[in-house]
């Protein structure tokens, strides 16, 4: 009995795992004007979801959701300049953890 449990753990830690991808890289959320910004500070923002071994997704990847989420980290807030994203995939045995971070600087 306890080979078959040591069996099942094994098979459990190697099916589990993660990977990252670069997703881009953009100057801007939004059309602005150069002139008329003020930077209030860098920030991060993610959303992520979860599909069950891998097929069906419980919810959908929406880059939206993560600039709302970064931009939202400073008041007045109303876009973001040097905008990176990247794109994290975690498996465990069941499914896949897909997560989607944005990183750049919160403007005004």
């Amino acid at each position: 009995m306890k080979s078959v449990f040591f069996v099942i753990l094994i098979v459990a830690v190697f099916q589990s795992g993660c990977a990252y991808a670069p997703a881009g890289i953009a100057p801007s959320t939004t059309p602005i004007d150069a002139n008329e910004i003020t930077v209030l500070g860098h920030a991060s923002g993610e959303m992520s979801y979860f599909s069950l071994v891998g097929l069906i997704p419980f919810g959908k990847p929406d880059y939206n959701l993560a600039i709302a989420d970064a931009i939202e980290k400073f008041d007045g807030g109303t876009a973001m300049i040097n905008v990176r994203t990247r794109s994290e995939i975690t498996w465990i045995v069941v499914g896949l953890i897909h997560r989607l971070v944005v990183e750049g600087d919160v403007v005004k």
